[in-house]
């Protein structure tokens, strides 16, 4: 049976294909389907790249899946703990596809999620997010692998440092397709609870390596890996200019009405996330000028 509200798949390359998610906040217009959703067709099946924000969502996407190829979904690969993506798994779980996620991405879902779907409940209503669950992690992994189940080999890129711990990127070398999780986000800017940006840099070094030809971001629009120059330039944009309010001895509650990025204020997110960026730079840079 057709699931409502399903997305459309995007084709991005020969066999790999996008679900796109829409701009903004998760709120019950968007039924929270804010992230953007992958998956890659191989000549013995198919692996998907992030589950959704509920059951309903994981549906969506298997039926999505199904529009394209009858192969069999053979895994499922969480690339970060964020809402958006982990709490669609147990619709995969429920048909056994086992889940893959890193495991200290695994460790923070299961720290953090409890709380998120709660939220969810409340924002987008029990209906949308019922029988949704944190679920547990069928495999895990803890560095960066190649996996071939589908007959396509790929390459998961494990990113310490960067988004949140235990990150990962799927690279697909067939068509040089990176599907970067939120390691990568493009015109939107980045949640940086779990990071600075100068380790969120660092991170970025092995996949600018791999020169992909399309990039595939958890949050915004479809690019190439020359995209990742503009997410490099927020971070040094940010860390610039909160050295200069310290600088000038701005305080943390006037922090708010200073720390405008005029060259990024029209991506995506930067209402919710820059502030909380910039308070969070404050915070490390003035714990680092004590140290």
């Amino acid at each position: 049976m057709e699931v409502a509200n399903a997305q459309i798949p995007v084709s991005v390359a020969p066999g790999v294909y996008v679900l796109m998610g829409q701009d903004g906040e998760v709120a019950p217009a968007n039924l929270g389907r804010v992230a953007n959703i992958a998956f890659v067709v191989g000549p013995r099946g198919v692996v998907v790249i992030d589950s959704g924000v509920s059951v309903r969502h994981g549906q969506a996407i298997i039926a999505a899946v199904r529009r394209v190829t009858r192969r069999p979904i053979r895994l499922v690969v969480l690339t970060h703990p964020s809402q958006e993506v982990v709490l669609g798994a147990a619709a995969f779980q429920a048909r056994n596809i086992p889940v893959l996620m890193h495991r200290s991405s695994a460790a923070l879902m299961a720290a953090r999620c409890e709380r998120c779907l709660h939220y969810l409940r409340r924002t987008l209503g029990a209906h949308e997010m019922a029988g949704s669950r944190v679920v547990r992690p069928d495999r895990t992994i803890d560095r960066t692998r190649r996996v071939d189940l589908i007959g396509r080999p790929l390459v998961l890129i494990a990113s310490e440092g960067s988004s949140a711990p235990g990150a990962l990127s799927v690279f697909d070398e067939m068509t040089g397709t990176l599907i970067a999780g939120n390691v990568v986000s493009i015109d939107s800017v980045p949640d940086m609870r779990d990071a600075d940006g100068k380790a969120w840099t660092v991170a970025l070094a092995p996949l600018k390596a791999t020169h992909c030809a399309q990039l595939v971001p958890a949050y915004g629009r479809l690019g190439s890996c020359a995209d990742i120059e503009s997410l490099e330039r927020y971070f040094v944009a940010l860390d610039a200019r909160v050295r200069a309010l310290l600088g000038a001895r701005v305080s943390l509650a006037e922090l708010p009405a200073r720390c405008e990025l005029p060259e990024f204020a029209a991506w995506d997110r930067y209402a919710a996330n820059h502030v909380a960026n910039a308070n969070r730079t404050y915070l490390r840079l003035e714990r680092a000028s004590f140290d």
